[in-house]
C-alpha cells in the first residue's frame, strides 16, 4: 500500500499538469503570448516533434542505464526549469522553441512511469489500471477547479500555476521508490533492435492509427459542436464525460485486463472507435452526443490497456522501457499528428466528415491489429515460456534485496 499510495500521488501531480497544460496553456500562448490561433497551433507543433524524438531516446537511456527512478526525478526538474523559459520568451520562434524544450524532457515521463509502475505493482501486489486511474482523475478535476478559477480572470495566471504543480510533480516524484534494474549491455541500440523487429513495427503502426483517429476530435470536436449550436461550457462537459469513463473502465477492469489476449483489447478499443467517429458523425444532438462518448472508455482507455499488455507479454524485459517510448512517440506524437491532418483536411470539405475519417483510420488500425493475433497454441507456448523464464529469475535472485523497497 505505501508504493501504491507514492505512485498514486506522482500520477496525480503528474497529470494535474497535463490536464491545465492541454486545456488552459494554449489560451495563455494566444492572450500572454500575443500569438493568432493559427501561431498557437505551430508553436505547440513543436512540442509534439519533439516529444517524438526524444521519448524514445529517453527511455532508451532507461534501459541502458538501470535507474528509471533516477530518470523520472531528472525529467521532473528539467520539465520545471524548461517550463520557466516560457516567461522570458515572447514571438512565435521563441515559444516554438519553448514548447520543443519542454516536450522533450515533460512528456517522455509518462511512458517511463507506467513502465515503472506496471513493474512495481507486479512487485509489490497491485495492479496497474488502480494507480493509473488516480492521474485520470486528477486531470478531471484540474480541468474543473482551474477553469472555475480562471474564468473571469486574468489568464496569465496558468503558467503560475503550472510552476507551481511542476514543482509538486518534482517533490512527488522524490517520494517514488528508488528502482534499480540489470542495465542493458548489448551492442546494438534497443530502439534499433526493436524496430528492426517486423510484429513490433507492424504493432506501432496499428496502435498508432488507432489513437491517432482522436487526432481529429481533441482539435476539432469543440469547434464543430459550436458550429452546430452546442456551447462551450457543453463541450467541456461532453468533454469530461469522456475522462469519467476511462476512470470507471480503469477502476472495474482491475485483474480483468492480464486475463485478455492483447489483440483482444485492441480489437475491442478498434470496434468502439469505429462506432463512436460513425455516429459522431451522423448526429449533432448533444444529449446523443453525450451517450456516445463513452465510447471513450473503448477507443482510448481498451487500446491504451491492449499496447501495455502487447508490451509486456510480446517484448523482452531489457527492452520494455524504450519500447514504452516508442509506443509514446507512435500514439501521441506521429499517429495523432496524421489524424490531425486528416481530420483538418476533409473538415474544410465536410466537417461531419472528419468524424467519418476518423472512423476509416481506425478501422485500418483494427486490421492491422488483428494481423498480430497469434494461434491459441503459439499463445500457449509463449505464455509458458515467459512464466518460466521468470521463475528461473526469481529463483535466480531469490537471495538478493529486492530492486523496488
Amino acid at each position: 500500500m505505501a508504493v501504491f499510495v507514492r505512485f498514486a500521488s506522482f500520477y496525480a501531480a503528474l497529470f494535474a499538469v497535463l490536464g491545465v497544460y492541454m486545456q488552459f496553456f494554449p489560451v495563455w500562448l494566444h492572450d500572454v503570448g500575443k500569438l493568432t490561433h493559427s501561431e498557437v497551433t505551430q508553436a505547440q507543433s513543436g512540442q509534439v516533434l519533439a516529444r517524438t524524438i526524444a521519448g524514445p531516446l529517453w527511455a532508451q537511456r532507461v534501459d541502458r542505464n538501470g535507474r528509471p527512478t533516477a530518470t523520472v526525478v531528472w525529467l521532473s526538474l528539467l520539465s520545471l526549469l524548461a517550463f520557466l523559459c516560457f516567461f522570458a520568451a515572447r514571438g512565435l520562434p521563441m515559444l516554438f522553441l519553448c514548447c520543443a524544450l519542454f516536450g522533450c524532457v515533460y512528456p517522455p515521463l509518462h511512458p517511463i512511469l507506467d513502465n515503472l509502475a506496471m513493474a512495481s505493482g507486479r512487485a509489490h501486489g497491485f495492479r496497474w489500471p488502480r494507480v493509473r486511474l488516480w492521474g485520470s482523475l486528477s486531470f478531471l478535476c484540474a480541468i474543473v477547479a482551474v477553469g472555475a478559477c480562471i474564468e473571469g480572470a486574468s489568464s496569465q495566471l496558468v503558467a503560475g500555476l503550472l510552476v507551481v504543480l511542476l514543482a509538486v510533480s518534482l517533490a512527488a516524484s522524490l517520494w517514488l521508490p528508488r528502482v534499480v534494474r540489470p542495465a542493458n549491455t548489448a551492442a546494438r541500440a534497443p530502439v534499433g533492435q526493436l524496430l528492426g523487429q517486423g510484429r513490433f513495427a507492424l504493432f506501432l503502426v496499428a496502435t498508432g492509427l488507432l489513437q491517432g483517429s482522436h487526432g481529429g476530435y481533441y482539435q476539432l470536436s469543440t469547434l464543430y459542436w459550436r458550429s452546430q449550436g452546442i456551447g462551450e461550457a457543453t463541450a467541456g462537459l461532453l468533454w469530461a464525460e469522456g475522462v469519467v469513463a476511462e476512470i470507471a473502465l480503469f477502476f472495474l477492469i482491475r485483474d480483468a485486463v492480464e486475463r485478455l489476449r492483447p489483440t483482444t483489447l485492441l480489437l475491442i478499443g478498434a470496434a468502439g472507435a469505429v462506432v463512436r467517429w460513425t455516429l459522431l458523425s451522423l448526429t449533432t444532438d448533444a444529449l446523443w452526443i453525450a451517450s456516445v462518448n463513452w465510447l471513450h472508455a473503448a477507443s482510448f482507455g481498451c487500446t491504451y490497456l491492449g499496447s501495455l499488455q502487447f508490451l509486456r507479454l510480446r517484448v523482452a524485459d531489457e527492452l520494455q522501457t524504450t519500447a514504452q517510448g516508442l509506443l509514446g512517440a507512435a500514439t501521441s506524437g506521429v499517429g495523432t499528428v496524421v489524424g490531425m491532418l486528416l481530420a483538418g483536411e476533409v473538415y474544410k470539405r465536410s466537417p461531419a466528415g472528419s468524424f467519418a475519417a476518423m472512423a476509416g483510420l481506425a478501422a485500418v488500425g483494427g486490421l492491422l491489429a488483428l494481423l498480430l493475433r497469434r494461434s491459441r497454441t503459439t499463445l500457449r507456448r509463449d505464455e509458458a515460456q515467459r512464466r518460466n523464464s521468470a521463475s528461473s529469475t526469481q529463483a535466480s535472485v531469490s537471495t538478493a534485496p529486492p530492486s523496488a523497497s
